[in-house]
């Protein structure tokens, strides 16, 4: 049976912890549609995760990490130094220049860039290079020529390289990829049989029990359909970390209508009082490892370093994360360069370190909420993969941002404009050869995100999940 539900107001779930629902305007009750059972939809959930670590495929890159070796004398020490050193343009830029720094922008690919044969090597890139120069041919004269380098270079590259920590000064190439999800609120129904799964999710309903909706992902919403069977699809855009107030802790340990939630804004400090949060964050696991509920909230994490979730995962569940994934170390010149003996051995250059990992799956009785939006990414991407090895865990939320096929990342600056780079010098995948950026991770429970956590609080107290795990 389908029914429309009248809409609820939202509650907005503020950093400093879970404001509780407002009462909803009168309005008959609306009947919520008829509820999945939670252990069954776990159970699904887990055996999928576990199959992923102890049967899925191994993560083979062989094909795109070759050695280099005759690449190692690529660039002067004094080219190197003024690559990785912030500059302006020089005075007076001459085409000549403009030409000079595309052809080093390639040569920083070629030698450097960890998913650089991923995206096709030399087949690929030499005729992006071609498109770049010419493109310089023909720009309007009157533009600056650094302007120019930097947009031939974003509109050769954009269509090929889908990596979502790629920029070209401030523009990110994954721009063209990367999707927002809409959503028909107030509108839930009692079985997804017959709809395409490409609109219709699993969500949380009004009363707290799994249901489904309407969600999907588009890049403005113009291709989603207004009708869907017999319903009238009226989309809304769901709102991420950049549409409500957040406080400006970079790590807070509070609760949501009593239930224990830790919220992670960043994984990097500026500031003294934001590295003793994030000190706090890496060394607090351990006091919730026997937490029957847990609210891990990483919702407009951007990302940062992963050593202080390392850590935390570590206290929490009693052992180190192992996701099932491969991650590959290019020891180019200017990453030893950059990084320093201590890091990236000299005697290796010209190789890649090649880590492969089976994944573990770690078993836990509590159940578990991650949080994401649109905006979480990166280290905060890490968090979702480091959770999708954990018994009981469920994401709610919004796909995150895709931002993780890239590694190792340095900013480069090409000689003549200063045009600054930003890659990776690695390559990693995590579960499957997918690559996700632009589309990220997929949550189980499919929520507006300023909704996630007064979600999750209906849905515990719908299963009766507050009372201790037996």
């Amino acid at each position: 049976m389908n029914r429309r539900l009248f809409p609820l107001a939202l509650s907005l779930a503020l950093l400093a912890g879970c404001a509780p629902a407002p009462e909803p305007t009168p309005e008959p009750t609306p009947t919520p549609a008829a509820a999945v059972d939670f252990h069954t939809f776990l159970d699904a959930v887990n055996e999928k995760r576990r199959a992923v670590i102890e049967d899925g495929e191994p993560l083979d890159v062989s094909a795109w990490t070759p050695a280099f070796a005759d690449q190692n004398t690529t660039f002067t020490d004094g080219e190197m130094e003024l690559l990785l050193t912030p500059h302006g343009p020089e005075e007076n830029l001459t085409m000549e220049q403009a030409r000079e720094d595309v052809e080093t922008a390639f040569t920083l690919l070629r030698t450097t860039y960890g998913a650089y044969e991923y995206f096709g090597g030399d087949q690929v890139f030499d005729g992006l290079r071609e498109d770049a120069l010419a493109r310089l041919e023909e720009a309007d004269p009157g533009l600056p020529l650094a302007d120019v380098v930097a947009e031939a270079l974003y509109t050769v590259l954009s269509p090929v390289v889908r990596d979502g920590h790629f920029a070209v000064g401030r523009r990110h190439l994954i721009e063209p990829y990367e999707l927002n999800t809409y959503y028909v609120p107030g509108v839930y129904i009692d079985t997804p049989a017959g709809l395409s799964e490409d609109y219709i999710k699993p969500t949380i309903g009004p009363d707290g029990a799994i249901t489904y909706g309407f969600f999907a992902m588009s890049k403005d919403g113009s291709d989603l359909p207004d009708t869907l069977g017999d319903h009238e699809l009226n989309w809304a855009l769901c709102e991420s970390a950049s549409s409500y107030s957040y406080s400006r802790e970079v790590f807070y340990e509070g609760q949501c209508q009593g239930i224990p939630m830790l919220e992670s804004r960043h994984m990097s400090a500026s500031t003294p009082e934001g590295e003793a949060q994030l000190e706090r964050f890496a060394s607090c696991g351990g006091e919730y490892a026997d937490a029957p509920l847990l609210i891990f909230d990483v919702r407009g994490n951007p990302g940062g370093s992963d050593h202080w979730l390392m850590s935390w995962f570590e206290g929490w569940t009693g052992q180190p994360a192992q996701p099932h994934r491969v991650f590959g170390h290019r020891y180019s010149q200017l990453s030893c360069k950059h990084h320093g003996p201590s890091y990236y051995p000299t005697e290796r250059m010209g190789t890649w370190d090649i880590q492969m990992e089976d994944g573990r799956w770690v078993e836990r009785e509590g159940y578990t909420f991650l949080l994401t939006d649109r905006i979480t990414a990166s280290s905060g991407e890490t968090a979702v993969e480091f959770l999708h090895t954990v018994e009981n865990t469920l994401t709610v939320g919004i796909p995150t941002s895709g931002c993780s096929l890239g590694a190792n990342h340095i900013d480069f600056y090409l000689p003549n404009t200063g045009l600054r780079l930003y890659f990776g010098t690695g390559l990693s995948f995590n579960e499957t050869m997918e690559n996700r950026d632009g589309v990220g991770y997929l949550p189980d429970l499919w929520v507006n995100p300023v909704e996630a956590p007064v979600a999750v609080a209906r849905l515990c107290g719908y299963y009766g999940l507050k009372e201790p795990v037996s």
